[in-house]
């Protein structure tokens, strides 16, 4: 199995990596901290348009480039490691959310205008009580006189304020789905929530709420892919955000002298770095091993979705914990960028199913796929 990226994802990630230094630097990020929320610059936000960044996973046939999930993944890292904020990848996995939807009418009408822009999307998932993922759904969806109509809610919403259209997860009358909601519908209430490092997010509560077109927009099968696939692209953040991290540390060590030289040729340093560094590694083939996977639809993409989930989420924070304090007391002021990827990868471990959910989620796979030996 070759865990390499193609020619192609090498070259897509190097242009990746040096436009989002150039277009957003670190200084943005810290900017937005207090101005909130964090939110792309339309200059820039029309540059990753015009690139086709949001359709790279799309079908040709609706305007995409046809790439895989590793291309999205590759992007998605990389958005990681230059701390691009919203709405880039909220509007990458409602796009792939449409496309792989399985309605064909619906995927040529909305996946084009994804793509382009004209139309800015969002996903709606998590709920409240304390449950990750498409079994805690409970919002549902009911038939009236004037249609179908949506009441429940939902947390963290990712730049829900700024779209004109939210893909939900809900429970539909022929159960688990997509449906698809204006955002200035009657019935929607949008609640802006606190991201630690300041990007859009909200509650999103439906009473009532007029459903657009018919009642399923997808089914509960291209529901529960496109999850895993938003999962493994909030993975693929945490590894380009734990490599940030590392790579900060990796200079600062150089470049820091005490004793009359550089604290990274202590052990206590060296060693710590090196340990990261292998589990950055491990996460690496977790994440592009769950890519594959998702691609070619195995039974097993779930689990390993979630191993990679579980394991970038407690790696990527303890790769910003350690680069902090490495880095000693300057680590934690304003004009260093280690406390930006603390912020970062702290709230994406934390979404979309915290390390011990995902953890459970492999042991419950490996519980029911698992075949007592025979006895000679």
């Amino acid at each position: 199995m070759d865990f390499n990226l193609s020619e192609e994802q090498e070259t897509l990630q190097e242009m990746a990596c040096d436009f989002i230094r150039e277009r957003w630097p670190a200084d943005c990020a810290r900017e937005a901290l207090d101005k909130r929320p964090a939110v792309i610059g339309a200059d820039v936000w029309q540059e990753i348009l015009e690139m086709g960044w949001l359709g790279v996973a799309a079908g040709e046939d609706v305007g995409g480039i046809g790439g895989d999930v590793l291309t999205a993944a590759v992007l998605s890292q990389e958005a990681g490691r230059g701390l691009l904020p919203g709405p880039f990848q909220s509007s990458l996995i409602a796009a792939l959310a449409v496309d792989r939807s399985g309605n064909d009418a619906i995927r040529s009408e909305l996946v084009p205008q994804l793509i382009d822009g004209s139309l800015r999307a969002t996903v709606a998932i998590e709920e409240p009580g304390g449950r990750y993922g498409p079994d805690a759904i409970a919002a549902k969806v009911r038939a009236d006189a004037d249609g179908w109509r949506l009441t429940g809610s939902k947390l963290l919403v990712p730049d829900a304020d700024s779209a004109a259209l939210l893909i939900v997860g809900a429970q539909t009358p022929d159960g688990l789905g997509w449906v698809r909601v204006r955002a200035d519908a009657q019935g929607v209430e949008i609640r802006k929530m606190e991201r630690m490092d300041a990007q859009s997010c909200s509650e999103v509560v439906f009473e009532n709420a007029p459903v657009e077109g018919d009642a399923l927009l997808g089914d509960e099968r291209s529901l529960r892919e496109a999850y895993d696939i938003w999962t493994v692209l909030l993975a693929a953040d945490l590894l380009g955000s734990a490599e940030a991290s590392l790579e900060l540390t990796r200079r600062y060590a150089i470049e820091r002298v005490q004793f009359g030289r550089p604290i990274g040729t202590f052990q206590a340093v060296s060693h710590r770095l090196a340990n990261h560094l292998v589990d950055v590694e491990i996460g690496r083939s977790l994440l592009y091993g769950a890519c594959l996977a998702l691609d070619e639809k195995r039974d097993n993409a779930a689990p390993l979705v979630s191993a990679a989930k579980a394991w970038l989420s407690d790696a990527a924070v303890a790769a910003a914990e350690s680069a902090l304090q490495i880095h000693g007391g300057v680590g934690f002021t304003w004009e260093y960028d280690v406390h930006l990827h603390m912020r970062r990868s702290r709230c994406n471990a934390a979404i979309l199913g915290d390390a011990d959910y995902h953890r459970d989620r492999v042991a419950d796979y490996m519980d029911e796929s698992w075949v007592p030996p025979v006895k000679a």
